[in-house]
């Protein structure tokens, strides 16, 4: 794995232990398919988080947080109705808030601002293309041989 997508991780993995000890719940429990509430409220925060502040596409958040992609969709729709109207779900907002607060005030955060996060995703991005150039490389070397040239 590239170092600049083990880093995404690894802040991902940092979010995930902060909204997991703010909520008090056992580490890997966000992972889990646990409906308990405070399970779900931290879920639901950290990944409204990296989709909404970080800038992750629900393909790439899908990635790591081993969830289905149409979850995601799930939770920013939950958190922008949260957010917009705090009345509806009080326990929610606060947590959120806090976890953004812990997160973007932690100074080994690396994800402060979207033009971060969206520097790691054009290197990301890169690397694809160029696992795709060598795939297409390694076809044409294989065409070549067959071809007997």
């Amino acid at each position: 794995m590239d170092k600049e997508i083990q880093t995404i991780k690894q802040e991902i993995k940092k979010l995930k232990f902060l909204a997991e000890e703010l909520a008090d719940i056992p580490y890997g429990s966000i992972d889990n398919s646990s409906r308990k509430r405070k399970h779900a409220i931290a879920r639901n925060a950290a990944a409204a988080f990296v989709i909404c502040e970080m800038g992750l596409s629900f393909e790439q958040a899908r990635d790591y947080f081993n969830r289905h992609r149409t979850s995601f969709y799930h939770y920013k729709k939950r958190h922008i109705d949260f957010m917009q109207n705090p009345k509806i779900y009080p326990e929610y907002c606060d947590f959120y808030n806090q976890l953004a607060e812990l997160y973007l005030n932690n100074e080994d955060s690396l994800f402060k601002s979207k033009r971060t996060f969206e520097f790691f995703k054009e290197i990301e991005k890169a690397q694809k293309e160029q696992k795709a150039i060598q795939r297409k490389l390694e076809q044409l070397d294989r065409e070549y041989k067959m071809l007997g040239l």
